[in-house]
């Protein structure tokens, strides 16, 4: 699927032509597919999205959004995604033609507000986003894959990286101190955001991404349909 990254940056983070509820609307109908499918994009498609359930395999366990394969270095990714935009949780505006400097402000103010609020030793864990640190029951047919790390793919700009706004970041979970068990290490964070302004302004403008997206394709075939007046 053939998609605009000025449109979806103008809509997503600065809410141009944007109406109440659009948002939430949008992103129930794009949301984890557009994400992942950005991930997978950025990862020159080295992985595979498995449609594999992710939970810890029991009934009342933590769920994930998605299983991510790294086919080349036989890795898999626990991943959990945020379609948390500036136009649907209030957030920080950000044009699509933003400088660095007005960027990181912004990934600043997003970074330290997950820091108090889902981060920080003094909220209840594991929460929805602490979750992902919990360790998953591998899914069928991969049980021999050993190296399982945790993946948080959010919409907003969202960086550990400081100076090149890097869209993938790191960040060693023990320092956090938070008071559950895990199981990792560290975590891998991801900005779809972040990387559309990489295309965009390293491709002087890029305009398109084409995306593999077959639950969107899939909507859109019922949308029509339901537009259909013969």
């Amino acid at each position: 699927m053939k998609l605009n990254i000025k449109e979806l940056l103008d809509f997503f983070d600065d809410k141009k032509d944007s109406q109440k509820g659009d948002a939430n609307a949008l992103m129930a109908m794009l949301g984890e597919d557009l994400n992942v499918s950005v991930y997978r994009d950025f990862r020159k498609k080295e992985v595979k999205i498995l449609e594999e359930t992710i939970s810890q395999g029991f009934k009342k366990g933590k769920r994930l959004d998605r299983w991510i394969l790294d086919k080349e270095n036989k890795k898999l990714f626990q991943c959990e995604i945020k379609n948390w935009a500036a136009t649907a949780i209030g957030g920080k505006q950000l044009k699509s033609n933003a400088s660095d400097e007005e960027t990181k402000k912004v990934v600043k103010d997003y970074w330290s507000r997950e820091l108090k609020n889902n981060f920080s030793k003094r909220v209840k864990h594991p929460n929805s986003i602490t979750k992902v640190l919990l360790k998953m029951k591998s899914p069928d047919g991969y049980r021999n894959i050993s190296n399982i790390q945790p993946l948080l793919i959010y919409w907003m700009p969202i960086s550990l990286d400081k100076k090149e706004l890097n869209p993938i970041s790191t960040l060693p979970v023990k320092p956090l101190n938070l008071p559950m068990s895990h199981n990792f290490s560290k975590l891998h964070i991801f900005s779809v955001s972040l990387y559309l302004r990489q295309l965009y302004k390293k491709g002087k403008g890029r305009k398109f991404i084409y995306l593999d997206m077959p639950h969107l394709e899939h909507r859109m075939k019922l949308l029509t349909k339901f537009q259909n007046k013969k």
